[in-house]
């Protein structure tokens, strides 16, 4: 679990570094957590653990980066259609990112393993609904102090199934 919650804070870092060119203001608000299941030392979970860890580290992080970067930019702009299109964009990314999550889980044969991984999904279907954890951002700083708890809520319940 470590190395997600090291995940957490480099992806918040990338997600700032790439985000904030514009220090212009946007709107503020938080997502919900989930509980985590039962502990699960398999070689099974260690493996679709190891996927997850693949799929959360990879391109599905920068394709977040830059369309966050993209939608904070279009927001500072004011321009509707184009902050619009950017958040469709980001909207996007969270998709591909859930599909992603629920492709590495549904192979788990363990239903407690299936679950945390469903919930991990949930979580980031939850966070495209509205964008919440965007609102008030204007600078890096803003944004890894929104972004983190939003990244950990994501991947709460898989911390004691992937250790």
């Amino acid at each position: 679990m470590r190395r997600f919650l090291t995940a957490v804070l480099v992806a918040a870092s990338l997600f700032g570094a790439s985000a904030c060119a514009d220090d212009k203001p946007a709107p503020v608000s938080s997502p919900g957590t989930a509980a985590a299941p039962a502990p699960s030392g398999s070689t099974e979970a260690k493996a679709v653990c190891a996927e997850f860890d693949k799929v959360f580290n990879g391109k599905a992080r920068t394709d977040l980066a830059t369309a966050i970067g993209g939608v904070l930019t279009a927001r500072a702009g004011k321009d509707a259609a184009k902050t619009q299109a950017a958040e469709t964009k980001l909207r996007d990314a969270l998709t591909a990112l859930e599909t992603q999550i629920t492709t590495v889980g549904a192979v788990a044969a363990d239903p407690a393993v299936k679950a945390a991984f469903d919930q991990v999904a949930a979580n980031v279907r939850q966070s495209g609904v509205d964008l919440a954890f965007l609102e008030g951002v204007t600078k890096l700083a803003e944004l890894e102090a929104k972004l983190t708890p939003v990244l950990l809520s994501w991947i709460m319940p898989l911390a004691r199934i992937c250790p």
